[in-house]
C-alpha cells in the first residue's frame, strides 16, 4: 500500500466530512513540539552533519505545508549522517586517486630491480582497487540518499505530484470595459437610490 501524502500537499476534491476526517487523523500523529533548526544530540560533533541539518531545516520552514515532523526526526539525522559519509567517501578517494598517481608515476619512471618493480605494480593495481571501492560504497550511499530525498520531498519528481496547481491570475480589467459594467449596472439598478 502507497504511503500517504501530507494533508497540505493533496490536491483532489474532497467533501467537508472526507477532509475533517482525513484532518482528524493527520492531526493524531502530529507531535505537540515542532523541528527546530538547531540539530539534535545525535550529529554533535559531525560538522557536515549539523549543516545539512540547519539547510533542511530552513528549507522545510519556507514552506507552508508541514511535510517532515518531529516523528521523522530519525530519518532527517539518518539522512544528514549519510550527507556527512558521503561526503567523507569523496575525500577518501581524492587521497586514493593520489596515492595511484605517485605509485603510477613511480612505475612508470623505475628502471631497476625486476622484483622492486613487480612489487610496485601490485601496489598500482591496490591502489586501483581501492579508488574502486570507495566508488562502489559512494555509489550506494548516494543511492540510498536519494531514496531519502524522496521520501523527504526533496527531490523535483517527489515534489511534482505534491504541488497543487497554481492559481491562474486574474487578467486585469480594461478601463472601457469597466466603465461599461458601471452603465450597465446603473441602467439595470438605477442610481442606487
Amino acid at each position: 500500500m502507497p504511503t500517504r501524502k501530507p494533508t497540505a500537499l493533496i490536491e483532489r476534491h474532497e467533501t467537508a466530512a472526507e477532509s475533517a476526517i482525513r484532518e482528524g487523523k493527520d492531526a493524531a500523529l502530529r507531535p505537540v513540539h515542532k523541528l527546530t533548526t538547531y540539530p539534535p544530540a545525535q550529529l554533535k560533533g559531525h560538522k557536515i552533519a549539523q549543516k545539512t541539518w540547519r539547510r533542511l531545516m530552513r528549507l522545510y520552514g519556507e514552506l507552508e505545508a508541514e511535510i517532515v515532523t518531529r516523528m521523522d526526526v530519525d530519518m532527517l539525522v539518518d539522512y544528514c549522517m549519510l550527507s556527512e559519509q558521503v561526503q567523507e567517501l569523496d575525500e577518501m578517494r581524492r587521497s586514493a586517486v593520489k596515492v595511484w598517481e605517485t605509485l603510477n608515476r613511480a612505475l612508470e619512471n623505475y628502471d631497476g630491480n625486476e622484483k622492486y618493480r613487480y612489487q610496485l605494480a601490485i601496489n598500482v593495481g591496490n591502489a586501483l582497487n581501492d579508488m574502486v571501492k570507495f566508488d562502489g560504497r559512494a555509489d550506494r550511499k548516494r543511492d540510498l540518499l536519494f531514496k531519502l530525498r524522496q521520501s523527504l520531498y526533496i527531490t523535483p519528481r517527489a515534489r511534482a505530484g505534491s504541488i497543487p496547481n497554481q492559481k491562474k491570475p486574474e487578467e486585469p480589467t480594461d478601463p472601457l470595459e469597466q466603465m461599461l459594467d458601471n452603465v450597465i449596472e446603473f441602467v439595470n439598478h438605477g442610481s442606487g437610490q
